[in-house]
């Protein structure tokens, strides 16, 4: 497959190029009659994303390589394979348990091969399933795929790493592979360069990174309190957070330094020791609430502490807001912080405290763990103190969903949406949203919504809940995994789904980077050989032809003669093509079209055109008749269109007739003008 790739990893728009195996789009002329020509699908590349510059910083100038066999460095070796002259190798695998640093090493390895810093990417995994034909190699770019967790990895993509291989070499680009020894199993079908990394010692990364961070603060990491963080066991993750922590800090503070590190813990436990007769109750729901709600107005904090102490079953003090003590010594109590206009803080003065609150308090008392999330979930319903900060109570619970005992939350998500009360509805989509889109806990999150999707028991607030995350920040990055939950929803027999998919869908395509995606991937279920699938892409495209909403339709993107829109017209017309031929559509998209006819929303230059090569070949049916002759309601710009669309039409056919004739020997016409 030939590319011609642009600087962000996916080739352009409109170009000359043979596709291959699915790939296969038809190019356009201007009057969007087919040629023989084919598209490349410009939309199937994976999206790659650049890399931080202090990232890069400390790839280049501050990593550890661990010795490998003969000692040389493991790094180093990669970098050779990538950089010699003989058999230079294009792409390469790091393999390695968590923690070994690849991400830091694909990039070093990259560096030390000549790719400059601009041009290194990120890979989106875009894809329920990992296929080469997917990765980009874009000339004198580095690409990083983590494949990390793929155990199911198929033959199809081991073998298709040897075309992608050449191509690359081609266009002298470069991947690199990241993998774990349980996940990566070419055996005889691909012949990649593999380094398999050790993890280096967390002492030597942390000196490595303060050296060339904080160079005049190395001893910290050596002396007390510090120097006992660090053991042999240490991840390199660990390493560079102490030193970052270290560099970072604003003053000579090793304590707190340290109590940072641990998450607060030690801090926290005598906290609560201190805080632990019935009169610190309050105070309690109010570290809580301050943790939960970090950098919130102060009063919403206030009125937070209080429903929480509430919910455990207190009894507030008789005068309200006029009771108790004076807010800056309740702030004090919980070392907490007034910041900006009014603003409650934990961690202005104690970084990261608040997320460590919520930690210790759902690891220590377990038993609270449903209390929180309804206590969450009240303050952030559409009607809630807090309904302006969901996301930031979303971002709190997933935190939450990482930890000991975190599924929890999601099956608690699960049931809320179940339940109908549109507080909790709210609140656990935006959480499965956050979830969905977490490193974490993502790819068994995107599962689930699949399942659900699936499911022939499930309800209608669950599947409406699945399409509304899809067009949702999911949607926005990964519209490809969006788009196979859309497709399974628009699938289902039962039709729960419909609206939902349909608003998803245009809340896509309204997108304007990913809407010759979205097309694309609707009509190639429209054209599918399987007829679910083919019924699913052929209403689903009807869910674009919306003409109440001018940001779906063709002339709202590009200017008519642009190749872009000339692409859109062509998938619009294949689109309109599906849903006339799928016989559960075809009332509907004759309707649809006759509607298209009377809008003045569309222009004659690109609505003509359109409609001609839809209905071209088609006049002998009824519903193309239909639509040709109008209504009694059809508009006076409707009549006026039909007429001429009419004459095009037969003026074409009978051209055709007179072509055909002059080749078997009959009559010669002229042509028409």
């Amino acid at each position: 497959m030939s590319t011609g790739t642009t600087d962000a990893g996916m080739t352009p728009p409109f170009q000359k190029a043979e596709a291959t195996g699915n790939a296969t789009v038809t190019q356009v002329g201007r009057d969007y009659n087919e040629h023989h020509h084919r598209y490349e699908r410009s939309w199937q590349y994976l999206r790659g994303i650049g890399v931080d510059a202090a990232e890069l910083d400390l790839a280049e100038h501050a990593f550890v390589d661990s010795a490998g066999p003969g000692g040389s460095g493991q790094a180093a070796l990669a970098v050779s394979r990538l950089s010699r002259q003989h058999e230079r190798s294009h792409t390469l695998v790091l393999c390695g348990e968590a923690g070994t640093g690849r991400r830091t090493a694909a990039l070093h390895v990259l560096l030390k091969a000549g790719v400059h810093k601009e041009r290194i990417r990120w890979l989106v995994l875009d894809w329920d399933q990992p296929r080469t034909e997917q990765i980009p190699h874009t000339a004198g770019y580095g690409f990083i795929l983590d494949l990390t967790g793929y155990s199911g990895l198929d033959d199809d993509f081991y073998t298709g790493l040897g075309d992608y291989q050449k191509a690359a070499q081609a266009d002298e680009a470069f991947l690199v592979i990241l993998t774990d020894e349980g996940s990566w199993n070419p055996r005889t079908l691909a012949n990649v360069p593999t380094t398999h990394l050790v993890r280096p010692p967390a002492q030597q990364v942390a000196l490595a990174h303060l050296r060339h961070r904080a160079g005049d603060r190395v001893d910290w990491l050596t002396s007390p309190p510090l120097d006992t963080l660090l053991t042999e066991a240490s991840q390199v993750s660990d390493a560079a957070r102490l030193a970052g922590l270290i560099a970072e800090a604003s003053e000579d503070d090793r304590d707190a330094i340290k109590q940072q590190f641990t998450d607060w813990r030690k801090h926290l436990e005598d906290w609560f020791t201190s805080h632990s007769s019935e009169d610190d109750l309050r105070e309690r729901a109010l570290l809580m609430a301050a943790a939960l709600l970090e950098n919130t107005p102060a009063d919403i904090v206030l009125e937070a502490a209080d429903k929480l102490f509430e919910e455990v079953g207190g009894v507030l003090p008789p005068g309200g807001a006029l009771a108790g003590r004076d807010l800056r010594a309740r702030l004090h109590a919980i070392h907490a912080s007034v910041v900006g206009e009014e603003c409650i803080s934990l961690d202005e003065e104690r970084h990261g405290l608040a997320e460590a609150v919520l930690k210790y308090v759902w690891q220590q008392r377990p038993q609270l763990r449903g209390v929180l999330l309804e206590w969450a979930s009240q303050l952030s319903a559409p009607n809630g103190i807090a309904v302006r900060h969901l996301g930031r109570v979303a971002d709190r619970l997933v935190q939450l969903s990482l930890l000991p005992g975190g599924s929890t939350v999601q099956t608690v998500m699960s049931g809320w949406i179940e339940t109908g009360r549109a507080g909790h509805r709210q609140l656990a989509i935006g959480v499965l949203e956050t979830m969905a889109l977490h490193p974490d806990t993502g790819p068994g999150v995107r599962r689930w919504l699949y399942d659900w999707a699936k499911q022939k028991t499930v309800s209608r607030e669950l599947v409406s809940a699945v399409a509304e995350i899809c067009a949702g920040r999911l949607g926005q990055k990964y519209p490809r995994i969006a788009l196979t939950r859309l497709r399974v929803l628009a699938s289902r027999d039962d039709g729960l789904a419909s609206e939902a998919v349909a608003d998803a869908v245009r809340a896509l395509a309204k997108v304007p980077e990913q809407r010759i995606l979205v097309l694309s991937e609707i009509i190639q279920w429209a054209e599918s050989p399987e007829s679910t699938t083919r019924k699913a892409g052929a209403s689903t495209f009807l869910a674009l032809t919306d003409i109440t909403d001018t940001a779906l339709l063709p002339s709202a993107q590009e200017p008519a003669g642009d190749p872009t829109a000339e692409l859109i017209a062509q998938l619009f017309i294949r689109g309109w093509r599906a849903a006339l031929e799928e016989p559960s559509t075809a009332a509907e998209a004759h309707a649809r079209l006759a509607e298209w006819l009377d809008s003045p929303a569309l222009p004659d230059t690109l609505l003509m055109p359109i409609t001609a090569a839809v209905l071209r070949g088609h006049l002998h049916e009824a519903g193309a008749a239909g639509i040709l002759v109008g209504t009694s309601s059809t508009s006076d710009l409707g009549r006026t269109r039909r007429r001429k669309l009419f004459h095009r039409l037969i003026a074409e056919q009978t051209l055709s007739h007179a072509t055909s004739d002059s080749d078997a020997g009959g009559d010669t016409y002229p042509a028409q003008p």
